[in-house]
């Protein structure tokens, strides 16, 4: 069973759209396209770049691969040369977490329009927790939306006004990469 559908729920699970579901049911390997738009600043590019979130991309192929370890999923997505990979599970006090790089992000799934939103985020850096104050705030939802699993992740700073990071694209939940090559 996934993280997905433990955090979820037998009903929460069947609630979600289809294209939602098949994401999250089980193990596989989906194409589509991302964006990944990225902050000018330098210093904080770096940053990103330490946590493993790739580089600015425009509309780009997109494999995303989501396997099962154990209790853990492990998510890598490959796109123009570049390969983000992320490790989830399930916290203790039953929320989702996951690892990038140095950084564990934290947050709850909250089911929204046939799609989930996630909510109350929270961080730890080096296993230290992040003050609230000096925390990412984070945007991230996912819906169904013509027949494909759309996303938007939108990453941002308490002192800056823009987002430093946003990655939004859809994946083709129809077929896995070992029907579509």
């Amino acid at each position: 069973m996934t993280v997905y559908a433990r955090l979820l729920g037998e009903d929460a699970m069947a609630a979600l759209a289809p294209e939602c579901r098949a994401l999250h049911a089980g193990d596989g390997v989906f194409h589509g396209r991302i964006t990944v738009e990225v902050t000018r600043n330098p210093v904080l590019r770096a940053g990103l770049r330490l946590a493993g979130f790739p580089l600015a991309v425009k509309d780009a192929e997109l494999r995303f691969e989501k396997r099962g370890r154990d209790d853990r999923d492990v998510w890598t997505r490959s796109m123009a040369g570049q390969v983000m990979e992320t490790v989830q599970w399930v916290t203790p006090g039953g929320g989702l977490a996951e690892r990038m790089g140095a950084m564990v992000a934290m947050s709850r799934l909250v089911p929204a329009e046939g799609g989930l939103d996630l909510a109350d985020w929270r961080f730890r850096f080096l296993g230290l927790p992040l003050p609230k104050w000096a925390a990412p705030r984070v945007s991230a939802s996912e819906r169904p939306e013509a027949g494909r699993y759309r996303f938007d992740i939108s990453i941002g700073l308490p002192w800056e006004r823009a987002p430093v990071l946003r990655y939004h694209g859809w994946l083709d939940v129809t077929q896995t990469a070992d029907e579509s090559g």
